[in-house]
């Protein structure tokens, strides 16, 4: 018997070794994807067509989820045989990454995106049997905060998403695209520095709003390099808000000094 557990322990063990040694194939449904893992896929079965590509919602054939803790950058980079498009859509079915081609060789795809779950999903253009090999980093935004709000004399960075012109020239609170600023004491004056990251045509307006919803800062346009503002404000909160007026997927840098 005891024999018989050895052979048996070391067939266990050379089954695992070569279990281990596989590069990772995802075929499951639904597969949560782990970050700076690669992953080795092929369209063996036909599942990445079309339609299921083109669907919003989670599916059995042809889903893969990425859970973001916070809002930040999805990039998904890998090589492919052949030309296979890239969809990622948020938790509530809206369109991140659109028709994305990978053509044949290396590639980098990136999307900013709010918290929550997202869905990567594949179409196979030519019906070939597609491979690609891919894996995923998230970098999440950094934003300098105390209990008041911002911080100042502190760099934060964010990668711009639901910035819109409707959120920014709202000048009421809103989660999606608020930023509070608490200014102490007499009179000062705020300064604003900022640049942006990305496309060339990358164009970031800034709105500030006093706790009246009074506007003390209208589309202020940050493009072309690093650009500073100054404005007069009062003891008591203020709110900073965006708009990506030009550009897409934006690396936004800015600081604050109250003087």
């Amino acid at each position: 018997m005891k024999c018989m557990k050895k052979v048996m322990d070391l067939v266990l063990a050379g089954i695992m070794s070569i279990t281990l040694a596989q590069p990772i194939d995802v075929k499951a449904a639904n597969t949560i994807i782990s970050f700076g893992t690669e992953y080795t896929e092929t369209n063996n079965a036909g599942t990445w067509n079309y339609n299921s590509a083109y669907n919003n919602l989670p599916d059995e054939e042809n889903c893969r989820t990425i859970n973001a803790e916070s809002a930040g950058r999805i990039t998904i980079t890998g090589s492919s045989n052949e030309d296979v498009r890239i969809f990622l859509y948020d938790s509530y079915g809206g369109s991140e990454i659109q028709n994305h081609s990978t053509d044949k060789g290396r590639f980098t795809i990136a999307a900013n995106v709010t918290a929550g779950a997202h869905y990567l999903k594949f179409w196979d253009v030519f019906h070939h049997n597609s491979t690609i090999k891919y894996s995923v980093t998230f970098t999440p935004n950094k934003i300098f905060t105390t209990k008041k709000g911002l911080a100042f004399n502190k760099e934060n960075t964010e990668y711009l998403v639901d910035c819109t012109y409707n959120t920014a020239t709202n000048n009421h609170k809103s989660t999606e695209n608020c930023r509070k600023v608490v200014i102490s004491g007499k009179k000062k004056r705020l300064k604003i520095t900022a640049y942006a990251l990305g496309d060339s045509s990358s164009d970031v307006r800034i709105y500030v709003y006093n706790s009246k919803g009074k506007k003390v800062l209208a589309n202020w346009s940050v493009s072309d390099g690093k650009r500073s503002t100054t404005i007069k404000v009062k003891k008591g909160t203020y709110y900073i808000k965006f708009w990506e007026c030009f550009g897409n997927n934006t690396e936004f840098h800015y600081k604050l000094k109250a003087k």
